[in-house]
C-alpha cells in the first residue's frame, strides 16, 4: 500500500510540474556546445530545423523536447555567418535546402548548397556559381529559389535564381546591393544592404514582378537604415525591421511603406526577426543595446496594438519562426553559445495554478494594484472554452493581449509587464463562452 501511495504522489508531482510550466516561452536544450545559431524553421507544429554557424543542423520531431544533430557535409569544413538573412529554406516537411561557405584556415573556398527531398534523412550537394561564399537562400516552391553569394575579399555579392530546384543557377541583375525576398515565382523585393562598416543604406526598397528581370523603386525616403529582416504574409501585407527600433509596414505590396511608431521601441533597440501569419497576427524579435534585454513583440490586429513578451534568454535574439498562431520557436546567441526557446501559446503567457474545476467563470482583481511595472491577474475557467484576456487604456484602446487560446477548466494566472506604457488607469477584460467581465487597475511609475 505504501508503495502505491508513493507512486501516486510521484504522478501528482509530475502532472503538477507540467501544469505549472504552461506559460509563454520556455527554454530548451541545445546539444551543440559553444556554437552560435543562424536560423530556425518549423515545417509542422512539432517538426523543426535550426542551422548553426559550424555547418551543423538541429532537427526535432517533438516540438523541441529533443534536438538531434544532423551533419549534411562530412568532408568540408563549413561556416555560416550568424548575421545571415537566412541560410535555411523548407517548402514542405520533405523538401529543403541549406547554404554554407566552405572554409580552410579562415579562407573562404566557395559556397556549399545542400538539398534534401526525404525530410533530412539524406542531404545532396548541389553545384553552385563560382563565388567565395554562400550567404542566403530562399525557395518558394520545389522549383523556384534564390541565393545570395558573397566575395568577402572584395565586398561584392551576386544573386542567382533556379527554376529546377537548384540543379542550375542563373544570375539576377539588381540595381543595388541587397538580399532578395520572394513571395512566389515572380514577385519579390530587394532589401538594401551594405557590407562595409557601418552598414547603413537608403531605405529605398526595390520590387520585381518578373522574377528579377526588372526592378522598380516605388518608395523611399532616403533615411539611412540597416534592415535585418523582411516578411510578407501575402502579396499586399509586408513588414520590414532593423536597427534603431525601425519597423516598416506595407498594405499594398510595397508601393508605399509606413514607419510604425506605436511599438514602444526607441533607437536603443535592434530588431532582428519578423514573421506574420496573416495581415493581423505577427511577431517581432528585438533586443535593447543598453541592457542586453530581449523581447518579442506580438500583435493580433495588424499592429494597432502590441504586447511585449519576455523569453528566458538574454543578449542577441537572432530570429523566430511560427508554424501557426500557437506553435513556434526562437533562437538567441550569447558569448558564443546558441539558445533555443519554444512556445505552444503564441508566446502569450498564462499559468494554470489549479486543475480543480471552478463552479463558474470569474475574474479577480489584479495584484498588486497599484503596480509598477508588473502585475498578476487571476481568473477561473469553469469549462473548456476559448478565452481572451485583453488590456485597454483609459480611452478604450487595446494595448495588450495576455491570453488568446483554448483553456481547460481550472484556475489561471496571467502577468502583464507594463514597463513600456505610461502611468495611468487601465482596464482588463476577460471574455469566454457566455461570460464577460472587466476590472480596473492603476499603473504608477
Amino acid at each position: 500500500m505504501k508503495k502505491i501511495i508513493y507512486v501516486l504522489v510521484c504522478l501528482v508531482f509530475v502532472i503538477s510540474s507540467l501544469i505549472y510550466s504552461q506559460s509563454g516561452w520556455y527554454q530548451q536544450t541545445n546539444p551543440l556546445n559553444n556554437v552560435q545559431l543562424v536560423q530556425i524553421h518549423f515545417v509542422s507544429a512539432s517538426e523543426g530545423w535550426i542551422s548553426a554557424v559550424n555547418g551543423k543542423l538541429l532537427h526535432t520531431i517533438n516540438s523541441g523536447n529533443n534536438w538531434l544533430t544532423v551533419t549534411p557535409e562530412t568532408t568540408d569544413t563549413l561556416y555560416a555567418s550568424s548575421d545571415a538573412a537566412g541560410n535555411l529554406s523548407f517548402v514542405n516537411p520533405l523538401t529543403g535546402w541549406v547554404i554554407y561557405s566552405k572554409v580552410s584556415l579562415s579562407q573562404f573556398n566557395g559556397p556549399a548548397i545542400y538539398k534534401t527531398t526525404n525530410g533530412g534523412i539524406n542531404w545532396n550537394k548541389l553545384s553552385a556559381p563560382a563565388y567565395e561564399g554562400g550567404f542566403t537562400i530562399r525557395f518558394v516552391d520545389a522549383n523556384n529559389g534564390w541565393i545570395m553569394l558573397v566575395n568577402p575579399s572584395s565586398n561584392t555579392t551576386g544573386i542567382f535564381r533556379t527554376t529546377n530546384g537548384g540543379t542550375n543557377w542563373s544570375i539576377v541583375n539588381t540595381p543595388v546591393m541587397g538580399y532578395p525576398y520572394f513571395l512566389n515565382a515572380n514577385t519579390g523585393w530587394l532589401v538594401p544592404q551594405s557590407f562595409t562598416s557601418p552598414g547603413f543604406t537608403s531605405d529605398t526598397i526595390r520590387k520585381t514582378t518578373d522574377a528579377g528581370l526588372t526592378w522598380t523603386a516605388p518608395w523611399g525616403t532616403n533615411i539611412q537604415v540597416r534592415f535585418t529582416a523582411i516578411h510578407f504574409s501575402d502579396a499586399n501585407n509586408g513588414w520590414q525591421v532593423g536597427n534603431y527600433g525601425r519597423v516598416l509596414k506595407t498594405t499594398n505590396g510595397g508601393t508605399s511603406w509606413n514607419y510604425v511608431t506605436n511599438t514602444g521601441l526607441d533607437t536603443t533597440y535592434k530588431c532582428r526577426g519578423v514573421q506574420f501569419l496573416n495581415a493581423n497576427t505577427g511577431w517581432i524579435c528585438t533586443e535593447q543595446d543598453m541592457t542586453n534585454t530581449v523581447y518579442v513583440l506580438y500583435t493580433n490586429n495588424g499592429g494597432t496594438s502590441w504586447s511585449w513578451q519576455s523569453p528566458p534568454v538574454s543578449n542577441l535574439l537572432k530570429g523566430l519562426h511560427f508554424y501557426d498562431a500557437l506553435n513556434g520557436g526562437l533562437i538567441a546567441n550569447d558569448n558564443g553559445n546558441g539558445f533555443i526557446c519554444h512556445t505552444i501559446s503564441g508566446g502569450i503567457g498564462v499559468k494554470q495554478i489549479s486543475t480543480e474545476m471552478p463552479l463558474a467563470f470569474s475574474l479577480s482583481q489584479n495584484y498588486p494594484n497599484p503596480f509598477n511595472p508588473s502585475t498578476y491577474i487571476k481568473f477561473d475557467v469553469s469549462k473548456g472554452s476559448f478565452v481572451s484576456l485583453v488590456v485597454f487604456d483609459a480611452l478604450g484602446r487595446e494595448v495588450a493581449v495576455l491570453v488568446n487560446e483554448d483553456l481547460k477548466p481550472g484556475t489561471y494566472e496571467a502577468d502583464w509587464n507594463a514597463s513600456q506604457y505610461p502611468s495611468g488607469v487601465y482596464f482588463y477584460t476577460l471574455r469566454t463562452e457566455g461570460f464577460t467581465e472587466t476590472k480596473r487597475m492603476v499603473l504608477i511609475k
